[in-house]
């Protein structure tokens, strides 16, 4: 039986939820974090079904005590958390005038205090066992910053800098920090029906999602990453401006 256990926040659905598949798959026991159990259930019953071990435990991320008790149902049910992958996040796609300020707390609390709080509950004890692995699941806009995303990219670019922070105090005591920003679009049904006709090879694959994680986890301490970019080909397409007609050559 491995003696590693992670915990993925945002496991009911989605990548978090293959996330959560692949390191069971990689003979890891899994903590399962949402807020919803019934995803969670689901999430679950496919890794119990490939013969692996799960918990779940529905929490709401931007509440410390619900983080505290979901944390401590894991390790004394599973074990020690020595893997966090923290993938929950809220997305909010709206023009700035309209952002109103309920709605910039919600995406702070979701995308910022939660993975701080997570962070927090359990690199203590990684640090005293001098091993561990906390990976920060960023997003594409907190690069490029467009429109229409100002109150998504405030929290992410400050969970980013949680990330920075954790990985300055801690990586030296064994605990490796990195982010992981996925620049794109993830593929799923959701995402193929919201954007029709899109080329698949222009979304990122989960699969290559769940590998990056993996070899994360797996890099060696001599050689850590702290960002990693995964961005399809079509991405790296030239952003400078058109040339003008009849400008110069």
């Amino acid at each position: 039986m491995s003696s590693e256990v992670a915990l993925v926040t945002g496991a009911g659905r989605g990548i978090g939820r293959q996330i959560a598949c692949r390191l069971a798959a990689e003979g890891m026991a899994v903590g399962l974090l949402a807020r919803t159990r019934s995803q969670l259930e689901e999430t679950a019953g496919l890794i119990r079904g490939a013969g692996g071990r799960a918990l779940v435990t529905p929490a709401d991320v931007s509440r410390r005590a619900e983080v505290t008790a979901a944390v401590g149902a894991v390790e004394t049910q599973l074990g020690p958390i020595s893997v966090l992958i923290n993938n929950a996040g809220g997305y909010l796609r709206k023009r700035f005038l309209e952002i109103t300020e309920e709605e910039l707390d919600l995406q702070f609390r979701v995308n910022t205090y939660g993975p701080f709080l997570c962070a927090q509950a359990v690199v203590g004890a990684m640090a005293r066992r001098r091993r561990g692995t906390i990976i920060f699941v960023l997003g594409s806009e907190s690069r490029g910053g467009p429109a229409l995303y100002a109150a998504y990219n405030a929290s992410k670019n400050a969970q980013r800098a949680v990330a920075e922070a954790v990985a300055h105090e801690f990586m030296h005591l064994g605990v490796h920090c990195a982010t992981l920003d996925i620049d794109g679009p993830v593929d799923s049904e959701r995402v193929r029906s919201a954007m029709p006709g899109t080329d698949p090879s222009h979304l990122v694959p989960p699969a290559a999602v769940c590998d990056e994680i993996v070899h994360l986890i797996r890099q060696p301490p001599g050689a850590w990453s702290f960002a990693v970019d995964l961005r399809s080909f079509v991405q790296w397409r030239p952003r400078a401006a058109a040339k003008k007609p009849g400008g110069d050559s």
